[in-house]
């Protein structure tokens, strides 16, 4: 399990999520996971249909028992958090009020559904460069296999800017993409280890 741990985030991850004049309240996430380290802390407007960021910067990690702070406008959220596994927790409709909310994410709170493939604890972010066009769907598979496996954003889109990312075992994989149009960018034999992969995503890319 990693060493290095957050004891306090607050101005550090503070979130921009604008939501008329209220002022922030805390929305601290609290490690409940026993063994399992928290990578990635993800916070969504109920509206919104993608992610976004991950609060927790660079390669900080939550561990268990320890707490972050981000500061939101009162409003209705969806909230997720990955672990060193890759596996992720998910509330839906968490409304925060003036006394903000806290949670703690306990093992009980895991998506079995969406569990990421070949989970381990290289990341290789993806991000969508493509101007005015929306990507609708991610595969990542290691090059020996035959297989792409399942879309990583089924059912969420990333625009221009956005960035998924997920947490694989460090070996060669190939990456497809897919954007709203059905047009497809895929790269090949690409080296994953330690250090992670980011795949700006531009139209040189396309096939």
């Amino acid at each position: 399990m990693k060493r290095k741990t957050i004891f306090y985030l607050a101005a550090v991850v503070g979130v921009v999520l604008s939501t008329g004049c209220l002022e922030k309240v805390p929305l601290v996430v609290t490690n409940g996971l026993e063994n399992y380290d928290i990578t990635c802390v993800y916070i969504s407007r109920g509206t919104d249909n993608i992610w976004g960021t991950n609060h927790l910067p660079g390669t900080d990690i939550l561990a268990p028992g320890r707490e972050a702070e981000v500061m939101v406008r009162p409003g209705v959220y969806d909230l997720q958090v990955t672990d060193e596994d890759g596996d992720t927790y998910t509330v839906q409709g968490v409304r925060i009020g003036t006394d903000g909310f806290n949670w703690t994410v306990t093992l009980d709170d895991i998506d079995i559904a969406t569990t990421v493939q070949y989970a381990g604890h290289c990341a290789v972010a993806v991000t969508n460069n493509l101007e005015s066009r929306t990507l609708s769907g991610v595969w990542l598979s290691p090059s020996s296999s035959g297989d792409w496996g399942n879309n990583h954003i089924n059912g969420e889109r990333l625009y221009h800017g956005d960035t998924y990312t997920a947490y694989v075992q460090s070996d060669t994989y190939d990456i497809y993409v897919e954007d709203e149009s059905g047009n497809t960018y895929t790269i090949w034999d690409v080296t994953v280890d330690s250090k992670g992969y980011t795949w700006p995503v531009s139209m040189k890319d396309a096939d």
